[in-house]
């Protein structure tokens, strides 16, 4: 019995599977940049609310017990094993200089594991994730001195999406993430 006709089959539906997961993903990247703006994971960090770009988000979850590294930059909370990975957990509200919620060492909160555009798996630790929103995309969302209404300063805000009562989303500060992950890690 000759197994290359199984072989051609099993190539051919593998090819497909590939092509097909290649489509979903480009489905969902599209599904994100809508005609309102860009799609934002917002998240709640004591009583501030930042939105992070939802193409960056792979995955949240509830918090969970970290290894802390001692001397690590103050933004690193610590480490965790996810998947066969060590992930590295920042603290939002840390990395972005603000106050953190007293609550922040019990364990309570969730973690927004980002995409792997970095050198290194990272998590970012909020308080609660409050859902979706659009916000303008970046040419719509200003200049820095613009987007930093509560006096972050730190140029990891890259705009501000304002509330909208007609849709009940809330207002929150645009995070920038590639200058946040450039200021906090080394």
């Amino acid at each position: 019995m000759d197994a290359r006709p199984k072989i051609a089959r099993d190539l051919k539906s593998a090819r497909d599977l590939k092509a097909e997961r290649a489509a979903a993903l480009a489905r969902r990247q599209a599904a994100v940049e809508t005609a309102e703006g860009v799609d934002h994971l917002v998240c709640a960090c004591g009583s501030e609310r930042y939105g992070i770009p939802l193409a960056a988000v792979a995955q949240v979850l509830p918090m969970r017990p970290f290894t802390p590294m001692p001397g690590a930059v103050p933004a690193l909370l610590g480490l965790i094993a996810l998947s066969g990975r060590i992930v590295g957990i920042l603290g939002l509200a840390r990395a972005l200089g603000r106050p953190e919620a007293s609550d922040s060492e019990t364990g309570a909160g969730h973690l927004v594991v980002l995409r792997a555009a970095q050198p290194q798996p990272v998590a970012l630790a909020v308080d609660r994730v409050l859902g979706i929103a659009a916000a303008p995309g970046p040419s719509a969302a200003g200049t820095n001195a613009e987007a930093d209404p509560a006096g972050l300063g730190n140029a990891a805000a890259s705009g501000y999406a304002p509330a909208s009562a007609r849709d009940g989303r809330p207002d929150f500060v645009v995070v920038d993430l590639p200058r946040l992950l450039r200021r906090v890690l080394p």
